[in-house]
Order: structure tokens, then sequence, then C-alpha cells
């Protein structure tokens, strides 16, 4: 048997490169594979210890999660048999720029680096076919989804049909304790990261040890490790299984390991709950004592490094900041696997065309340069996208949101740079008044084609939290009723008639900031005119995503838009429920007062505080009836006191699929929260020759 040399990132690249234009199967409308630059590697430190507390002794690990997916719509099929491989042991096939690498000596044979119990994928049309470059567009890193979500791979996972419960995912089963104070997780024998090191429970706790309770890394722990004032305790039974302790009842965790079980830091969310140490320890100044602070280690950290291993399906091969693409190329130790034992996923790689915004993203698929996406298309292109359908040899699929509202505003409550404007943003009248003074039904012809739902509910009505009231609260299009409502928060026409005054004399005048462009841009327009026409004089000013973010979540904007997701889900990341961190822009420094645990921000007072406490409780109680009531108290107080000012939701989203490309169905519900398509195994979809 001949020597083999451990694969560097550097080497599998360099290889690929030199294989990869003859044994990649392109097919017929498939992109030939690009040939990415190699990336420097650096060569990993040898592994530290960490210390944890003692083990328990091991407990016997309970029977598996059910092995086959609840059934989900007739065009998805559900995945199967996670934890059993199909084919005799160590009987795997792989893609043939792979067995190149093997034949080479660069690589271990398949058999070698599939895991023991590898994720078993069942097609939703059918077993796919190896090679070729999926073309997307995005904006950019603040946009990054539009990567994130094609490599969603957490601890625990949704299934294809999120209404079917919680399944294995790097963790093939788990046992929550009867009172809901631990978790204990049991992982895959064999899981390795992307350069071919095992995967150990290691890397959660240095995840949790070393950046979350790290104040250099992390302003405070996210509240779903924190139960009644108390961090999360860790105990490592072994290598491959990890016990998570809480100072109480975590009613949430499952879904949390769903959520963000993604690897951290998941860009500029920094959420997770893994890291790869072997890589990370040796940029972190607790043990590279050469280092003064962590400006290396976040650049490290970050997912768009080509260096930093992943447990993904396409690791990022070629990046860097103001690159106009992106590169991410197949793992050769992905864990998942077809019915028939070939190592997924089936696409070469993804190939990702930086644009400035969503425009540009549909100027990208009616070019016919965008082989499958529905992210940031809008629905006023769903016409124009139809028409191209032939020349382009592209299906239009028309998918369902779970899009509470697609367009959201939010005067900032936390608002610190004019403490008069703060003021009337606190007055509920106001708020209100604002919302009865918004023509939806306009809106939603000129920006959703008459295809949106007229609404001020922040949930959809399959969400479990649901409140049927809250459906059209303060929705119906009446001016005076909207002038009634600012009449009492005591903002009076001044002498033309025209603009109301603030308490101090001046003219009420406030900016909507916006990352929106084209009609969704119009839609905001039209939100303006409305407010100036019952004399809240309103100017609206536009900026790209990357300026928007800051700004919102710095505390510096007065009215904010976006849209709420996470219809199905809301409380996973209840930011547009109340003040949760410094994304809710209701009010983004009273969130992160309750994210620091008054460590920071600004302490809220009345009903935003009120909220913050209930969700104190929604996330200590374990029982599912307990939890909905609790949930929709909170949905309720939210629309009541209009934080959220909702104008149309449940509109669907074009997805743009090229005919070649299959394993898409035609009918899926979409949602960030579940991680749409990422529920729908993108490793699995494939060009057809």
């Amino acid at each position: 048997m001949s020597r083999k040399t451990k694969l560097t990132r550097r080497s599998f690249f360099t290889l690929a490169a030199v294989t990869g234009g003859a044994l990649a199967l392109a097919s017929c409308g498939a992109t030939p594979t690009a040939t990415p630059v190699p990336p420097t590697a650096t060569k990993p430190p040898a592994p530290t210890n960490t210390p944890v507390p003692a083990a328990p002794t091991a407990t016997k690990p309970p029977a598996a999660a059910p092995t086959t997916a609840p059934t989900a719509a007739p065009t998805v099929a559900p995945t199967a048999a996670p934890t059993a491989a199909p084919a005799a042991a160590g009987k795997y096939s792989e893609a043939p720029m792979l067995a190149e690498l093997v034949k080479a000596g660069k690589l271990p044979p398949v058999d070698q680096r599939v895991s023991q119990e590898p994720l078993v994928i069942k097609a939703i049309e059918e077993i796919g076919q190896y090679g070729g470059t999926w073309r997307r567009a995005w904006k950019g890193p603040s946009d990054f989804h539009a990567y994130g979500r094609l490599n969603y791979d957490p601890i625990l996972r949704w299934p294809r049909d999120p209404k079917g419960g919680i399944g294995p995912g790097l963790a093939s089963k788990w046992e929550l304790a009867p009172d809901g104070t631990s978790i204990t997780l049991y992982f895959r024998k064999g899981l390795k990261w992307s350069d071919g090191t095992p995967w150990t429970v290691d890397s959660i706790i240095f995840w949790w040890e070393d950046i979350e309770l790290n104040k250099d890394l992390s302003s405070a722990p996210h509240s779903e490790w924190v139960v009644n004032g108390k961090n999360m305790t860790l105990q490592k039974i072994d290598d491959l299984t990890i016990k998570m302790n809480f100072g109480g009842p975590n009613g949430l965790i499952t879904r949390m390991l769903a959520f963000h079980g993604n690897q951290w830091p998941l860009n500029f969310e920094r959420f997770g709950a893994f890291a790869p140490a072997h890589y990370l320890k040796q940029f972190h100044p607790k043990y590279n004592t050469n280092l003064k602070d962590y400006k290396l280690f976040n650049e490290k950290a970050d997912d768009l490094n080509p260096e930093r291993p992943a447990m993904t399906p396409w690791p990022v091969s070629q990046y860097k900041a103001g690159d106009a693409k992106l590169i991410a190329t197949r793992n050769p130790y992905y864990w998942k696997v077809d019915e028939k034992g070939q190592q997924l996923p089936y696409i070469d790689q993804l190939e990702f065309t930086l644009v400035e915004n969503n425009d540009a993203v549909a100027a990208k698929a009616l070019a016919c340069e965008i082989d499958m996406q529905f992210r940031n298309l809008a629905l006023t292109k769903y016409p124009l996208l139809k028409e191209k359908e032939a020349a382009c040899n592209y299906r239009v699929f028309r998918w369902d949101t779970a899009n509470g509202t697609h367009l959201a505003l939010w005067p900032n409550q936390s608002y610190s740079a004019d403490p008069v404007l703060r003021k009337i943003f606190q007055d509920k009248n106001f708020r209100i008044g604002l919302s009865y003074a918004i023509d939806r039904a306009k809106i939603n012809k000129i920006a959703f084609l008459d295809q949106g739902v007229p609404r001020t509910e922040i949930i959809v009505p399959d969400s479990v939290f649901y409140v049927p009231e809250c459906e059209n609260l303060y929705g119906e299009y009446d001016p005076k009723k909207a002038a009634d409502y600012l009449d009492q928060a005591g903002l009076k026409l001044g002498p033309d008639g025209k603009v109301r005054l603030r308490p101090d004399g001046k003219p009420l005048e406030i900016t909507i900031e916006t990352q929106n462009t084209g009609t969704d841009l119009d839609a905001v327009q039209l939100v303006a005119e409305n407010w100036n026409a019952v004399g809240v004089k309103t100017a609206v000013k536009s900026m790209t995503r990357d300026q928007f973010w800051a700004r919102a979540t710095g505390n510096e904007v007065q009215v904010a838009t976006w849209g709420t997701d996470r219809g199905l889900e809301p409380f996973v990341d209840p930011i547009y429920v109340f003040p949760f961190d410094e994304r809710s822009w209701m009010a983004p420094d009273f969130g992160i007062y309750y994210k620091t645990n008054g460590e920071k921000g600004q302490k809220p007072e009345g009903k935003l505080a009120e909220a913050q406490k209930l969700f104190d409780q929604l996330k200590v109680t374990s029982d599912e009836k307990k939890q909905i009531e609790i949930g929709k108290q909170l949905i309720k107080m939210a629309c009541e006191e209009c934080w959220t000012i909702s104008t149309v939701g449940m509109s669907p989203v074009p997805c743009v699929v090229k005919n070649n490309f299959r394993n898409v169905p035609a009918k899926h519900t979409t949602d960030w929260i579940i991680m749409s398509p990422g529920t729908l195994d993108p490793c699995h979809f494939f060009f057809k020759k």
C-alpha cells in the first residue's frame, strides 16, 4: 500500500486545479469548474487539552431519534436513515476529482474519510451525478447567508418539513433530561474537519470557554446558554459525547442547537456552538503569548477565511475582502452520503459573483447567469423572469415565505441623538397613528403584485404562537384615525397646517433609513408619502446593506426597515418581538442591555422591560403548552404596543432553477430560522447530464 500524505488545503486545491478541468463532469448548462487560487496553508498547532469538569459515569445512550423524517409535501422527499450507511461498511464512492487525489496519494481512500455513521440523504427527485459549478450572486459579506444557508450543518437540524420536529445533525442522537436542565449529545463516529482532523467535543469546549465566555470576543454569552442567571456548564464524557448543564429548565435548547448550532462565528452574527480548536488556538492569545489582542483571531475565525477548516459541504476556497467572486469547493471529508453510498456533495463548487443590490441579482438571473437562487430576488421581477424561462433554460418556481411582513418599520425607542424624538418614538399613540396612516393595499399592488397580504401581525398563521386578533390590529388605512392618534400624542399641526410640531416647538421631521432598492424602495417611499400626508415630515435615506447594518445596530437610525422572517418560530431568535439584542431595531440599545445582562446599553422601562421578563419565563419553561401560552402573550403585547409597524406579508418569492439543476422542489416555504434552502439538503442538488 502506498504511503498517504496528510492533505493540506494548499495541496488539495493545487491538485484539484490540475485535475479539475479534465475530471469535473460539467453537464449541459452547467458552468465549467473554475480553478480557484490555492490559499496559503497554515500548519495547525498540536491540540491543547482544555480542562473540563470530571465526567460522570457514562449513561446508556438513548434510543436513536427516528431514522426517517416525517413525510413532507408530495414534492419534497424526507431525509432518510440518518445513521445507517446504505452500503457495506467501507464501500463508498466519491467524486472523480477526489478519486484522482486518492490515486495521487494526496488523500486517504473515501472509506477512511466518510463518517462511520454518515447521515444518509434521501433524494427529492433522484440520485444525482457529480460535477459542475453552481453560479449565484451575492452582495458581499453582509449578505453572508447567500453562502451560509447552503452550508446548513448544525448539531441538530430542522427537517425538510419544519413542522415535523427537530432531527439529528452532527449529533446522531441526544438525551434531554426530564426536567429540561441538561442535554447529552452523542456525535457521529468518524467525523472529520475539512482538513482531515478528527472532530471531537473539544471544539464545543473551546468555543464555550475561550470564545463565548471571553469578553474580548463576546460581550456576554447568548441568552440561550444562560438560565436563571447561571451560565451553562459542560461535562465531557468522551471525545464524541458531551453533556450541557443549565441553571434550570432550558425550554429552547433543541431549537437553538438546530438554529445556531452551526460553526461559530456565522460571520457578523457571532452565533454558533463549536469552532475548530486545532486551527484557531494558534491565533488565540491564551495559547499564543506572542499575541496581544484578538485581531488576528477574528480574521482567522471568520467563515470566509479559506484557510479555516469547516464541517460543511463547500468550505470557502478562494476569497479576500473586495474580491469580485467567492469560490467554495467540495469538502473531501464531508460526512453525508446518498442512498447508493456516494459521498456528497454532488456539485464540485459554488461561485458567488459580487453585485451591488437586489436589482443586480435579478439582472444576473435575466442574463441567464444564475443556476439556482431565490435569495434577493424580488417578487416584482417574477413576470420578467418568467419571460426568460425558455431563453435561459430555467424554471421559475413560486416559493412561499414565513415572513410576517416583508416591510417592517421600527421607530427607535432607544434613539439617543435627539431626546425629544426618542420620547415621541416611545409614545404608543404616535406609533399607532403611523400605522393607521399607511395604505397597505397600495404597497401590496406596487411592490408585491397584489400577491401579498396586507397585515400587521409579525408572524404567520401556521405558527403555534399565532394570535388571530393581531392579524390586522391598527391595520386599516384611515388617515383620520391616524391624525387623532397623533393629536393624542401631543403632536399638533403647526401654523402652516401641514407639518406637526414637536413638544419643543420644532417641526416634526424624521428619517427612514433602508437598504432597499427598486420596487422595495418604492414601498418605503409610499410609507413616507403616507406619513407626510398626516403631518409627519418624513425623508427616506437608502444605502448599502453594510452601511445600514452598521448604523442600525449602532443605535444611530431613527426609523429602520427590514422584513420580519422567523414567522414560524419567532422565539428562536426573537429580535422582532421585543428588544432582544442590537438587531432589535425597535430599541437596539435596550436589546444590548438585555443581551449583556445590564453591563452595556440602556435599561428599558415599561412594557419593553416586561416583555424581556416574559421571555425569561418562556426560556425556562419545558412544558410545551405553557411555552405556547407565554409566547402568545408576548406576540399579543408586541402587536398591541405596535413596536413593529408591519405592512404586507406572506407573499411568494421567485426561485430561478436551471432545467438541468435537479433535486429542487417546486413547492417550499422559506424562512431564516430554518436556513432555507438549507433544510432541502443543497449537498444533494446536482446538474443532470
